[in-house]
């Protein structure tokens, strides 16, 4: 509940500066005034939009974010050269490591900035499955990057 309240107040500051930015910055650059475009959004046949906006903010840091389980022939120290490799290959740096938990970040800070610092992908090792948790584009992309590695590994095997 934590992670999705923090996850909540960035996301909804994050809106917030991209509207902000299209109601005064980008009128200003035009040469247009913005208390024009202002008064114009209190216009009520925009309600439905700022709702849309809304519901997107509440529903994003549900929808956005996964815990998936990876089963892998053999267990996670078999394999633990894949997952770093793959890490690796995706610009991620190793920040904690536990014994119940490992911590990779993006290692490009203005690509952290652009995920608003949430870019932690949390991998906890266990027998079979392993746990990976983050953003759901992150994940998916590091899931199919260790498929990819660990078929080449067993084909070289």
């Amino acid at each position: 509940m934590m992670n999705y309240l923090r996850r909540l107040v960035k996301f909804s500051l994050y809106v917030v500066v991209i509207i902000a930015i299209a109601i005064y910055v980008i009128p200003a650059v035009s040469g247009k005034e913005p208390t024009d475009l202002v008064g114009r959004l209190k216009d009520p046949k925009l309600q439905l939009f700022w709702i849309f906006i809304l519901v997107y903010t509440l529903i994003f840091p549900l929808i956005g974010y996964t815990r998936i389980q990876r089963h892998l022939n053999g267990t996670f120290l078999q394999n633990r050269d894949a997952f770093e490799k793959a890490f690796e290959m995706l610009d991620y740096i190793k920040i904690e490591e536990s014994q119940d938990h490992i911590v990779y970040r993006r290692r490009s800070k203005f690509a952290r900035f652009m995920q608003i610092y949430e870019d932690g992908i949390v991998v906890i090792p266990g027998d079979n499955p392993v746990i990976i948790s983050g953003m759901r584009k992150t994940v998916k992309r590091i899931d199919r990057m260790l498929d990819q590695l660990l078929v080449k590994e067993s084909d070289q095997n």
